[in-house]
């Protein structure tokens, strides 16, 4: 069952008087239980294509659904809905609050939708332990590995439970070490959890573990392959 469609999208900015086209009739679909990598140059159209398939940015032209629910239909208001409810998002960056706990990042998003502060934290403590991080509840992200903060935004994406999670460039920010512990855990999520995941990568080992690998030039995908070796799941999560 596909759990995101993009049919023919185009999506163009200007740069002064200047019209880029940063895509260009782009089509795919997502399977449920599917790990999708996103490959390209810089400037191939990767993250502009990530960005509208989160609803963060709307196409041009072409239609982007998800669960069947066509985003050109909605307003900014249930675009915002969407994303905060059925859409994870992981970032380069981790983007995690320093001010908060593991545990108070992880519960953040369901506080800001209206769910209790005590549901939200049971949730958030399930979540840190399915990421194996329950030891680390009270600790701030500046008590933690670069790969334990990527972790924890793993979590703050997945205790929403969504029906897909989007990862921009997740381990770039990561070394060797916490960059396997990452996607170690990502494939598991899609092995074990049928959690849905699309992730953008200029890392090709990050790319082999994907299902498929979707390759992008100059705003097109110019193919849609498995890995060489396919790819390689993972018998638990990221230790």
């Amino acid at each position: 069952m596909h759990v995101l469609e993009a049919a023919n999208v185009t999506k163009t900015f200007m740069d002064g008087e200047v019209r880029v086209a940063a895509l260009r009739g782009v089509s795919l679909a997502v399977e449920q239980g599917e790990m999708l990598a996103i490959v390209g140059r810089s400037g191939s159209g990767k993250s502009t294509l990530l960005s509208l398939l989160g609803a963060v940015e709307t196409p041009t032209t072409g239609h982007i659904l998800l669960g069947g629910k066509d985003f050109a239909a909605l307003n900014d208001d249930q675009r915002t809905l969407l994303r905060r409810r059925r859409i994870g998002f992981v970032f380069q960056a981790f983007n995690l609050i320093p001010t908060l706990t593991a545990l108070e990042n992880v519960a953040l998003p369901l506080e800001l939708d209206g769910v209790a502060e005590s549901v939200a934290r049971q949730r958030a403590a399930a979540m840190l332990e399915l990421v194996e991080l329950s030891e680390r509840h009270a600790h701030f992200p500046s008590m933690m590995s670069g790969g334990e903060q990527q972790r924890v935004a793993v979590a703050r994406a997945l205790v929403i439970e969504p029906a897909l999670v989007l990862a921009d460039e997740p381990t770039g920010n990561l070394d060797s070490i916490g960059s396997q512990q990452v996607v170690r855990l990502l494939r598991d999520l899609v092995d074990r959890q049928g959690q849905t995941v699309v992730l953008v990568t200029h890392d090709m080992q990050v790319a082999d573990v994907a299902d498929r690998i979707v390759r992008m030039a100059d705003g097109r995908v110019v193919s849609v392959d498995a890995p060489a070796e396919g790819p390689q799941p993972t018998a638990s999560a990221a230790r």
